[in-house]
This record gives structure tokens, C-alpha cells and sequence, in this order.
């Protein structure tokens, strides 16, 4: 039987010795307060915690016991009288580090011990890697967790928290995987349950304030006590643009060159855009660059062939061996959309650039939405069913082919002055599909507000009243005053990337 905790939280109420709410009736108390809270189980140490716990709640309960001893490397559960302890004192699955290093009992005895002696036990085995994993199948554990993720050798350098961790398991095995370790935020614990996780434990965030509170003043400490700034770079396929702001977002620098077209040159030019531009006061870099990007480790998972060698380049990393200095990267439209959404305030905003291509961001109340992989508002490769026109994709009919910059820049024979009969057919069925996509994106994202920005709002108010039009003859619940042009202009990108450094965390 797999206990019910499918997709809930775990809560590890768990303090050591020199820590201040060390004791069972603290932890307790600890426990209480989580089950209020909707935690699914808790996770507890030592036989103390685990009877204490176990007399408020019938809810699972994952029982450890940490043996730090100076001759052996694995510390969780490491002995059968320990599970033997664990067990009595009321656990309904027993924790054991399951990484084959030193240890004073060999791993396969633990297993044994416990499913023989108590067979109505379900055992998790805590691992940090996919080879771990392999190496124990053959134990046949009921749950795996991810818990030594991080803090062993071979395991420092990965992220934290480990959610490609999640998914090698998922695809090596169907034994449910348990997160844990290094989950501080809300949306980490869904990211993980989205990526295959059976359930998420969040321990440090919630129950050791000491932690929390260092986190929150680790964000503070090095901020000078004169005025903050902030830089901020928008990677654009012709120009590169930073600025400095405060922390307002008003520009008080401003520097832009042409961008290389080749990635090594490319991570000079945001350098040399950031040396021209940064002062004393700076904080934090913010980088804005289109296509997929992993937010959390500011790295660029895929680029288009306008920027050859750009895909896989550690933005964040680079950048910060450089200056020394926090850097958020993202996509380039996520951070026109903070912008605008800064600027405004809105509840729920769409913020649409059209360029070389056509992308958007999308903001709710003030939360960027990124998605699992980092794709959320490629709108460009919808594909627009009236349309044949081949993509850079390789696919046929992405919105892009008919709705980008570059499609009206191609297509009009006067881009200036757009007058002629054969123009204002292009720019009257362009203003129709515009039409059909913000109906599309309505109807599925139910935004506030729709925000046009890049190359757009040079057109004037011809084009912005012909999409309103056409946009209230097919969507008939709204009135076309919900679009609007973009407030920020050619600076959002460079000025959002500077604020979403400040105020967003990684």
C-alpha cells in the first residue's frame, strides 16, 4: 500500500542540538502548526521527535535518525537498532541514507532488518544521484528521495533544488520519488510535483527560522547605504542596449552598440555594455536575451540562428566571474513585461514585442510566468491555421511568418508612410490575425491588459484602432480597449532586466 500523500507536502520538523527550538515538544508544536497549514506527512529525527509527533497526528510520518560519526560518511539511519527505535517510537516509513559509502552496517542488511522484522514498513531510500539509484534498485525501496542532492562530492555543483534529478529518476523507475532538499519557495515545490515527483519535503524554509531569517538577510547585507542601482542589458538582434537605473526604474545611464554575431563576441559586448553604464551603487545585472532560458541557473537552453553559438551559454555564470556581482537572466520579453507591469500595476498582463520574430510575456501580479521549461509566451510558433508560410522552426504557419517586424518590413513598400492600396491591404488582413491571436491568447491566459510593444507602436493609432476592431468583432466579452500599446518604449527590455534583477529571485 503507498500511504496518501500523493502531490502533498512534507514537512521535516527537525532542529539539531545547538539549533533554538531543539527539543521534542518544540517540534511538536512544529508539527502542529504544519498539519494546520495542510502539510500531507512530516519528517522528524531521532525516536524523541518521531513518539512526540506521532501522539498529535495519524499522519505519515517519515522517521530518521542522523548518527554523525567521525569513521563513517553515511549519517541517516545507519544502523537495524536504529530502525529499530525509528519503528517503535511510531514512524510509518523509515529513512535511510542509501548511498553505498561507509557505513557500520552494510546497506543490504538495513533492508533486510527492516522488512523482515517489520513488514508493514515502507522504507525511503535518501540518495543524491542517478548512479545511487541504480545501485539500489535491486534493494526495491518503496520511495526515493533526493534528500543528499547536493551534499556529497560528486553532487556540489548541481543545482539546488535538483529537479533534473526528478525527472532521471521518473525515467529510470516507477518507485515514487519524494523531493527534497533545498526548497525555499512555493513555486520550487510545484516545479518538482509538475516534473514527476510523488511528493515534496520542505524542511529549513519552514521550520528553522534561523535559516529563513539569513536568507533574508543575505539579500540585504551588501546593499550600500546611498542609493541602490541597477544594470540592465537587452540582447537585441541589432543592437544591445543597458541601462542604470534606480530602484524606481528611472534611467540615469544609458548605452547601447551593435550585437556580434557570434556568441563569444556576444558575452564581450553585454560586458562592455555593463562597464559602461555601472557605478558604485550597483547590486545587481539583469540580462535580457530572447529565446528559452533557464531562469534559475541563467543559462540559454536555445537560441534561433540569428545568434549562432548562443545555445547553452552560461549567461549568469559568466557575467558574475566577471563583476562579482547578482545576475538574473531571462527571456527578453519576460523582462519587457515586468516592466510594463512595474510601471502599471495591473493584475494580469500580456505583454506582446514584435520584431524579428513575435514573443510575449506574461505577468500576474507581479510573478513572471515561465512554465516548466521556461516556455511559456513563445507565442510565436502558434501556428495560425489561414497561414502556409514556412518557419526558422521548420515548421509551416507559425505566427511569426505573418505577424513579425521583419514580415511587415518585407512586405510594405513604403514602411514610413504605409499609404498605398497594395500596403493598407497588408496592414488591414496583419491587423485581422493580430486579432485572431490576442482573441486565442484571451481566451486561454484571460489577461487584464494586452501590451504591444517593439516595432509596433511606430505605426500609430491606425494600426492599434484597426486590431481593437477586429478584435471586438470575434471576441465579443471584451472591448477592445484591453489592448494598448506598449508605455515603456525601446528601453523596456534594457530597464525591466535591471528591475526583475532587483526584485525577482532566482
Amino acid at each position: 500500500m503507498i500511504l496518501d500523500f500523493k502531490h502533498g507536502l512534507i514537512v521535516s520538523c527537525q532542529a539539531e542540538e545547538t539549533e533554538p527550538l531543539y527539543g521534542s515538544e518544540i517540534m511538536q508544536k512544529m508539527a502542529i502548526a504544519a498539519i494546520q497549514g495542510g502539510a500531507k506527512g512530516i519528517r522528524a529525527n531521532t525516536p524523541q521527535d518521531v513518539k512526540a509527533i506521532r501522539q498529535i497526528t495519524d499522519l505519515p510520518i517519515i522517521g530518521i535518525f542522523k548518527d554523525r560519526r567521525p569513521d563513517y560518511e553515511a549519517y541517516i539511519t545507519i544502523t537495524s537498532e536504529e530502525i529499530d527505535m525509528i519503528v517503535q517510537a511510531g514512524a510509518d516509513i523509515v529513512a535511510i541514507d542509501s548511498i553505498y559509502r561507509s557505513r557500520p552496517e552494510p546497506l543490504e542488511k538495513l533492508y533486510k532488518h527492516c522488512r523482515e522484522k517489520y513488514p508493514h514498513i515502507k522504507i525511503l531510500a535518501d540518495i543524491s544521484c542517478i548512479d545511487d539509484v541504480k545501485k539500489i534498485l535491486t534493494l526495491k525501496p518503496d520511495y526515493i528521495s533526493t534528500t543528499l542532492s547536493g551534499y556529497t562530492t560528486q553532487t556540489s555543483e548541481r543545482s539546488k533544488p535538483d529537479i533534473r534529478l526528478i525527472r532521471e529518476i521518473t525515467e529510470l523507475t516507477d518507485i515514487p520519488v519524494i523531493a527534497e532538499g533545498n526548497y525555499f519557495y512555493p513555486e520550487q515545490v510545484r516545479t518538482a510535483i509538475l516534473n514527476g515527483a510523488y511528493a515534496v519535503v520542505v524542511g529549513g524554509a519552514i521550520s528553522r527560522p534561523q535559516q529563513t531569517t539569513a536568507r533574508f538577510v543575505k539579500h540585504i547585507s551588501d546593499l550600500p547605504s546611498s542609493e541602490i542601482t541597477a544594470v540592465g542589458v537587452d540582447l537585441g538582434g541589432t543592437w544591445t542596449r543597458s541601462v542604470l537605473t534606480d530602484t524606481h526604474g528611472n534611467i540615469l545611464k544609458s548605452y547601447k552598440q551593435q550585437t556580434p554575431k557570434d556568441a563569444v563576441s556576444v558575452l564581450q559586448c553585454i560586458q562592455t555594455c555593463v562597464e559602461k553604464v555601472i557605478d558604485v551603487n550597483t547590486t545587481a545585472i539583469g540580462v535580457a536575451s530572447a529565446g528559452r532560458i533557464d531562469f534559475q541557473n541563467g543559462k540559454v537552453l536555445y537560441a534561433s540562428d540569428n545568434l549562432p553559438g548562443w545555445t547553452g551559454t552560461e549567461v549568469k555564470k559568466e557575467i558574475e566571474k566577471v563583476f562579482k556581482i547578482r545576475t538574473v537572466v531571462d527571456n527578453d520579453a519576460n523582462m519587457a513585461a515586468y516592466m510594463q507591469w512595474f510601471k502599471e500595476k495591473n493584475g494580469c498582463i500580456l505583454y506582446i514585442t514584435v520584431g524579428t520574430g513575435i514573443g510575449s510575456g506574461i505577468v500576474v501580479n507581479g510573478k513572471v510566468m515561465r512554465g516548466v521549461t521556461g516556455s511559456a509566451g513563445e507565442i510565436g510558433h502558434i501556428v495560425y491555421p489561414l497561414s502556409s508560410h514556412s518557419c526558422t522552426c521548420g515548421k509551416k504557419g507559425c505566427i511569426e511568418t505573418v505577424l513579425s517586424g521583419k514580415y511587415l518590413s518585407e512586405n510594405l513598400s513604403d514602411i514610413n508612410n504605409p499609404v498605398s492600396e497594395k500596403d493598407q491591404k497588408i496592414l488591414s488582413e496583419y491587423c485581422r490575425t493580430f486579432a485572431w491571436l490576442l482573441d486565442t491568447l484571451k481566451n486561454s491566459i484571460d489577461f487584464d491588459v494586452a501590451y504591444i510593444g517593439g516595432v509596433l507602436p511606430r505605426y500609430g493609432s491606425f494600426m492599434l484602432e484597426s486590431i481593437r476592431k477586429e478584435f471586438e468583432k470575434i471576441n465579443l466579452r471584451n472591448p477592445g480597449d484591453i489592448i494598448k500599446y506598449s508605455t515603456v518604449g525601446e528601453e523596456a527590455g534594457s530597464v525591466g532586466a535591471a528591475l526583475c534583477s532587483l526584485f525577482i529571485d532566482e
